[in-house]
């Protein structure tokens, strides 16, 4: 029998949770018949939706209570799990546009799976009038008038003229300026990137099209070096800088161990948990990933990353006084 993934899981909890609100509760026997698995598979699923109420750091947004009684599976809510989550015709069809974007930026098999998803979505919109469903929608490049920073990009790239960009870094208060040679853009993981040299450091940068605030050509004339390759800077559809990644290396919790295993290659350990390297450019995101699953990640290395997570967390726990 194939290994059950954690997606079979949160499938059977999203069924089962609308079920056992009803008044009365559903029959633990008839909801196991129901998703073709036996009780005592349902009964671990109810202990992750306990469990996890009781144990996530950041608590629920909503009060949630589900168990068993006299056979019966019961739950309560605050009341935003009493009904299936149903899309309408319109956000049906933002979606399918949103999961197409996003591919773009995808490894192959990413991709494929989310135009796969997408074309699930158009097909349930053919039964609907195409005219009203996409009514005040239009698609085109983000800059009607020609005159945004995608726009002064590309143009500056085309005739090899710097630019000055008021930028503003992840994590900085303050934007700071500029001078940038810009060589190539990038689209990865939904996000138009500009790689260039920037006068400051005298090095070839990544910059977020979304973090300048402000762009304008300098006219100023550059040649791009005859080895620059913008291959250099993307890897799988990640753009990333050069010279500056360093290996972080994570221990998942055995709770959530698998659920990493079905996303990226990773080490198992004896005890469940699970350990990934990764080559990582940015400090501030695999603090911002690591905290971000609470108690069950654990940064291991490399050390002042380790000592970076301990300061955000009391700075957090300051703020919370």
């Amino acid at each position: 029998m194939a290994a059950e993934v954690a997606a079979d899981r949160l499938d059977r909890i999203l069924y089962a949770l609308p079920r056992a609100l009803r008044e009365g509760g559903v029959r633990l026997a008839d909801l196991a018949a129901e998703l073709g698995v036996d009780e005592s598979r349902v009964m671990d699923d109810i202990a992750v939706v306990t469990g996890r109420a009781y144990t996530h750091p950041a608590g629920w947004v909503n009060d949630l209570e589900m168990y068993v009684d006299g056979g019966r599976v019961e739950a309560w809510t605050s009341g935003e799990f009493d009904r299936p989550v149903r899309l309408s015709p319109r956000e049906a069809l933002a979606l399918a546009l949103a999961l197409r974007l996003l591919s773009a930026g995808m490894d192959a098999v990413r991709r494929d799976t989310l135009r796969e998803l997408a074309g699930r979505l158009d097909a349930a919109l053919t039964a609907f009038p195409a005219e009203p469903l996409t009514a005040g929608i239009a698609l085109d490049g983000g800059d009607p008038d020609g005159n945004g920073a995608l726009a002064v990009l590309r143009d500056a790239i085309a005739e090899k003229r710097r630019c000055r960009i008021r930028y503003l870094k992840a994590g900085r208060p303050e934007p700071e300026t500029r001078l940038v040679a810009p060589y190539a853009l990038a689209l990865a993981s939904g996000r138009w990137y500009v790689v260039g040299h920037s006068a400051e450091p005298d090095a070839v940068r990544v910059f977020r099209l979304d973090r300048m605030l402000e762009i304008e050509s300098t006219g100023a004339p550059y040649s791009i070096p005859d080895d620059f390759d913008p291959r250099d800077y993307l890897e799988d559809g990640i753009v990333f800088h050069p010279g500056e990644e360093r290996e972080a290396i994570v221990r998942y919790s055995p709770r959530i161990a698998r659920w990493i295993a079905e996303r990226e290659p990773v080490e198992e350990l004896p005890d469940g948990s699970a350990v990934v390297r990764r080559a990582v450019a940015d400090p501030g995101w695999i603090v911002r990933h690591v905290l971000s699953y609470g108690p069950d990640a654990e940064l291991l290395e490399p050390d002042d990353l380790r000592e970076a997570v301990r300061e955000k967390i009391r700075e957090m726990t300051r703020d919370q006084r």
